[in-house]
């Protein structure tokens, strides 16, 4: 008896010790986790870095993100490439961010569509907004509604009197949710029905709305001008609450008869949430700088036409929240599903 509970005691002994050494290895496995992230945050970034953007070449959107990617990368001493992925209302670039590695080298350019709508329209949207980690936002910008030069229609009454005379008959280009609701509020407010039109990004819709294949269509004022200036599309009004000053003869919706309407986007960047915390906040910080500079005030004033916002993570996760409330009661009004 005495031998088996010396044998006992000697292996509660045994254990014991296991247990308080495997508890010291945890323990320093866990500091050693929580060091790591930091350490490779002071060589971040020892590559390129690629910034996703959810739609085609053209429009202010892409040209805002092509600038800021070039800030960021001399700020970081890396390159910094630009890869166009549209389609699927955003979806696909949200994809291909997220099958990335979760290391930072990855940056996708957020507006409403990926954020706030997709989430309220699609039942089994393949991913979580939870899963992107907002960096900052970027600008706020006002949209347009256009026309081709050959159009019949040269002011939004025009536009109406043809609708309520043949309805379905108008077409309305649209290249995201966004831009979608948009059209259907405007036909709501208006008191007409448009064929809408789904596009995946604002170059094909440019280029039908010249050939004529195409009657309308809402676009960010930055990626419309160029076209508006060189005689290839016409201007039928702004959808912010005042005239545009780089489009001062061109009258407001609410000019135009269409009580209360206001249009606008906005667009940051993000990373995957299951990015080390210390290379989300070293990528958010260069961003800010970026944004906070004057060339690049100068290029949003000049090339987009945009209110710079330049605003940290989480205060545009606080922004996503509210936009997410707001789109959340019009969503419930108009069945952007189905168009």
């Amino acid at each position: 008896m005495k031998r088996s509970t010396h044998s006992a005691t000697h292996s509660a002994t045994i254990s014991s010790t296991i247990s308080a050494t495997l508890s010291r290895l945890l323990g320093f496995a866990l500091a050693c986790a929580m060091v790591l992230p930091a350490g490779a945050a002071d060589n971040f970034p020892s590559r390129p870095l690629r910034f996703i953007v959810p739609l085609t070449p053209g429009s202010a959107s892409d040209s805002v993100t092509r600038y800021v990617a070039e800030l960021v990368g001399k700020d970081l001493g890396q390159p910094a490439v630009v890869e166009n992925r549209p389609g699927g209302d955003s979806v696909i670039a949200v994809q291909s961010l997220l099958n990335a590695p979760a290391d930072g080298y990855s940056i996708l350019m957020i507006a409403p569509t990926a954020m706030v709508i997709n989430p309220l329209v699609n039942d089994k949207l393949p991913y979580d907004p939870r899963e992107i980690r907002p960096l900052a936002a970027a600008i706020r910008a006002s949209a347009v509604l256009v026309t081709g030069v050959n159009s019949p229609y040269k002011t939004f009454a025009d536009v109406a009197a043809a609708a309520r005379k043949t309805p379905h008959t108008v077409s309305l280009a649209n290249y995201s949710y966004h831009y979608r609701l948009g059209g259907l509020q405007l036909q709501q407010a208006a008191g007409i029905d448009l064929n809408h039109i789904p596009y995946k990004g604002a170059a094909q819709v440019q280029t039908d709305l010249m050939g004529g294949a195409v009657d309308l269509a809402l676009l960010d004022v930055g990626g419309a001008l160029p076209l508006l200036r060189a005689g290839k599309l016409r201007a039928i009004a702004v959808t912010s609450k005042a005239r545009h000053p780089e489009l001062p003869e061109v009258p407001t919706m609410r000019e135009s008869g269409v009580a209360n309407y206001e249009l606008s986007v906005w667009i940051g960047f993000g990373v995957s949430s299951k990015t080390p915390e210390p290379v989300a906040q070293k990528l958010e910080a260069a961003l800010l700088k970026a944004l906070g500079t004057p060339e690049f005030r100068n290029f949003a004033a000049r090339t987009a036409y945009a209110e710079v916002l330049a605003d940290p993570g989480k205060k545009m996760s606080a922004m996503i929240a509210s936009e997410r409330g707001r789109y959340g009661q019009l969503v419930k009004t108009y069945d952007i599903s189905a168009r």
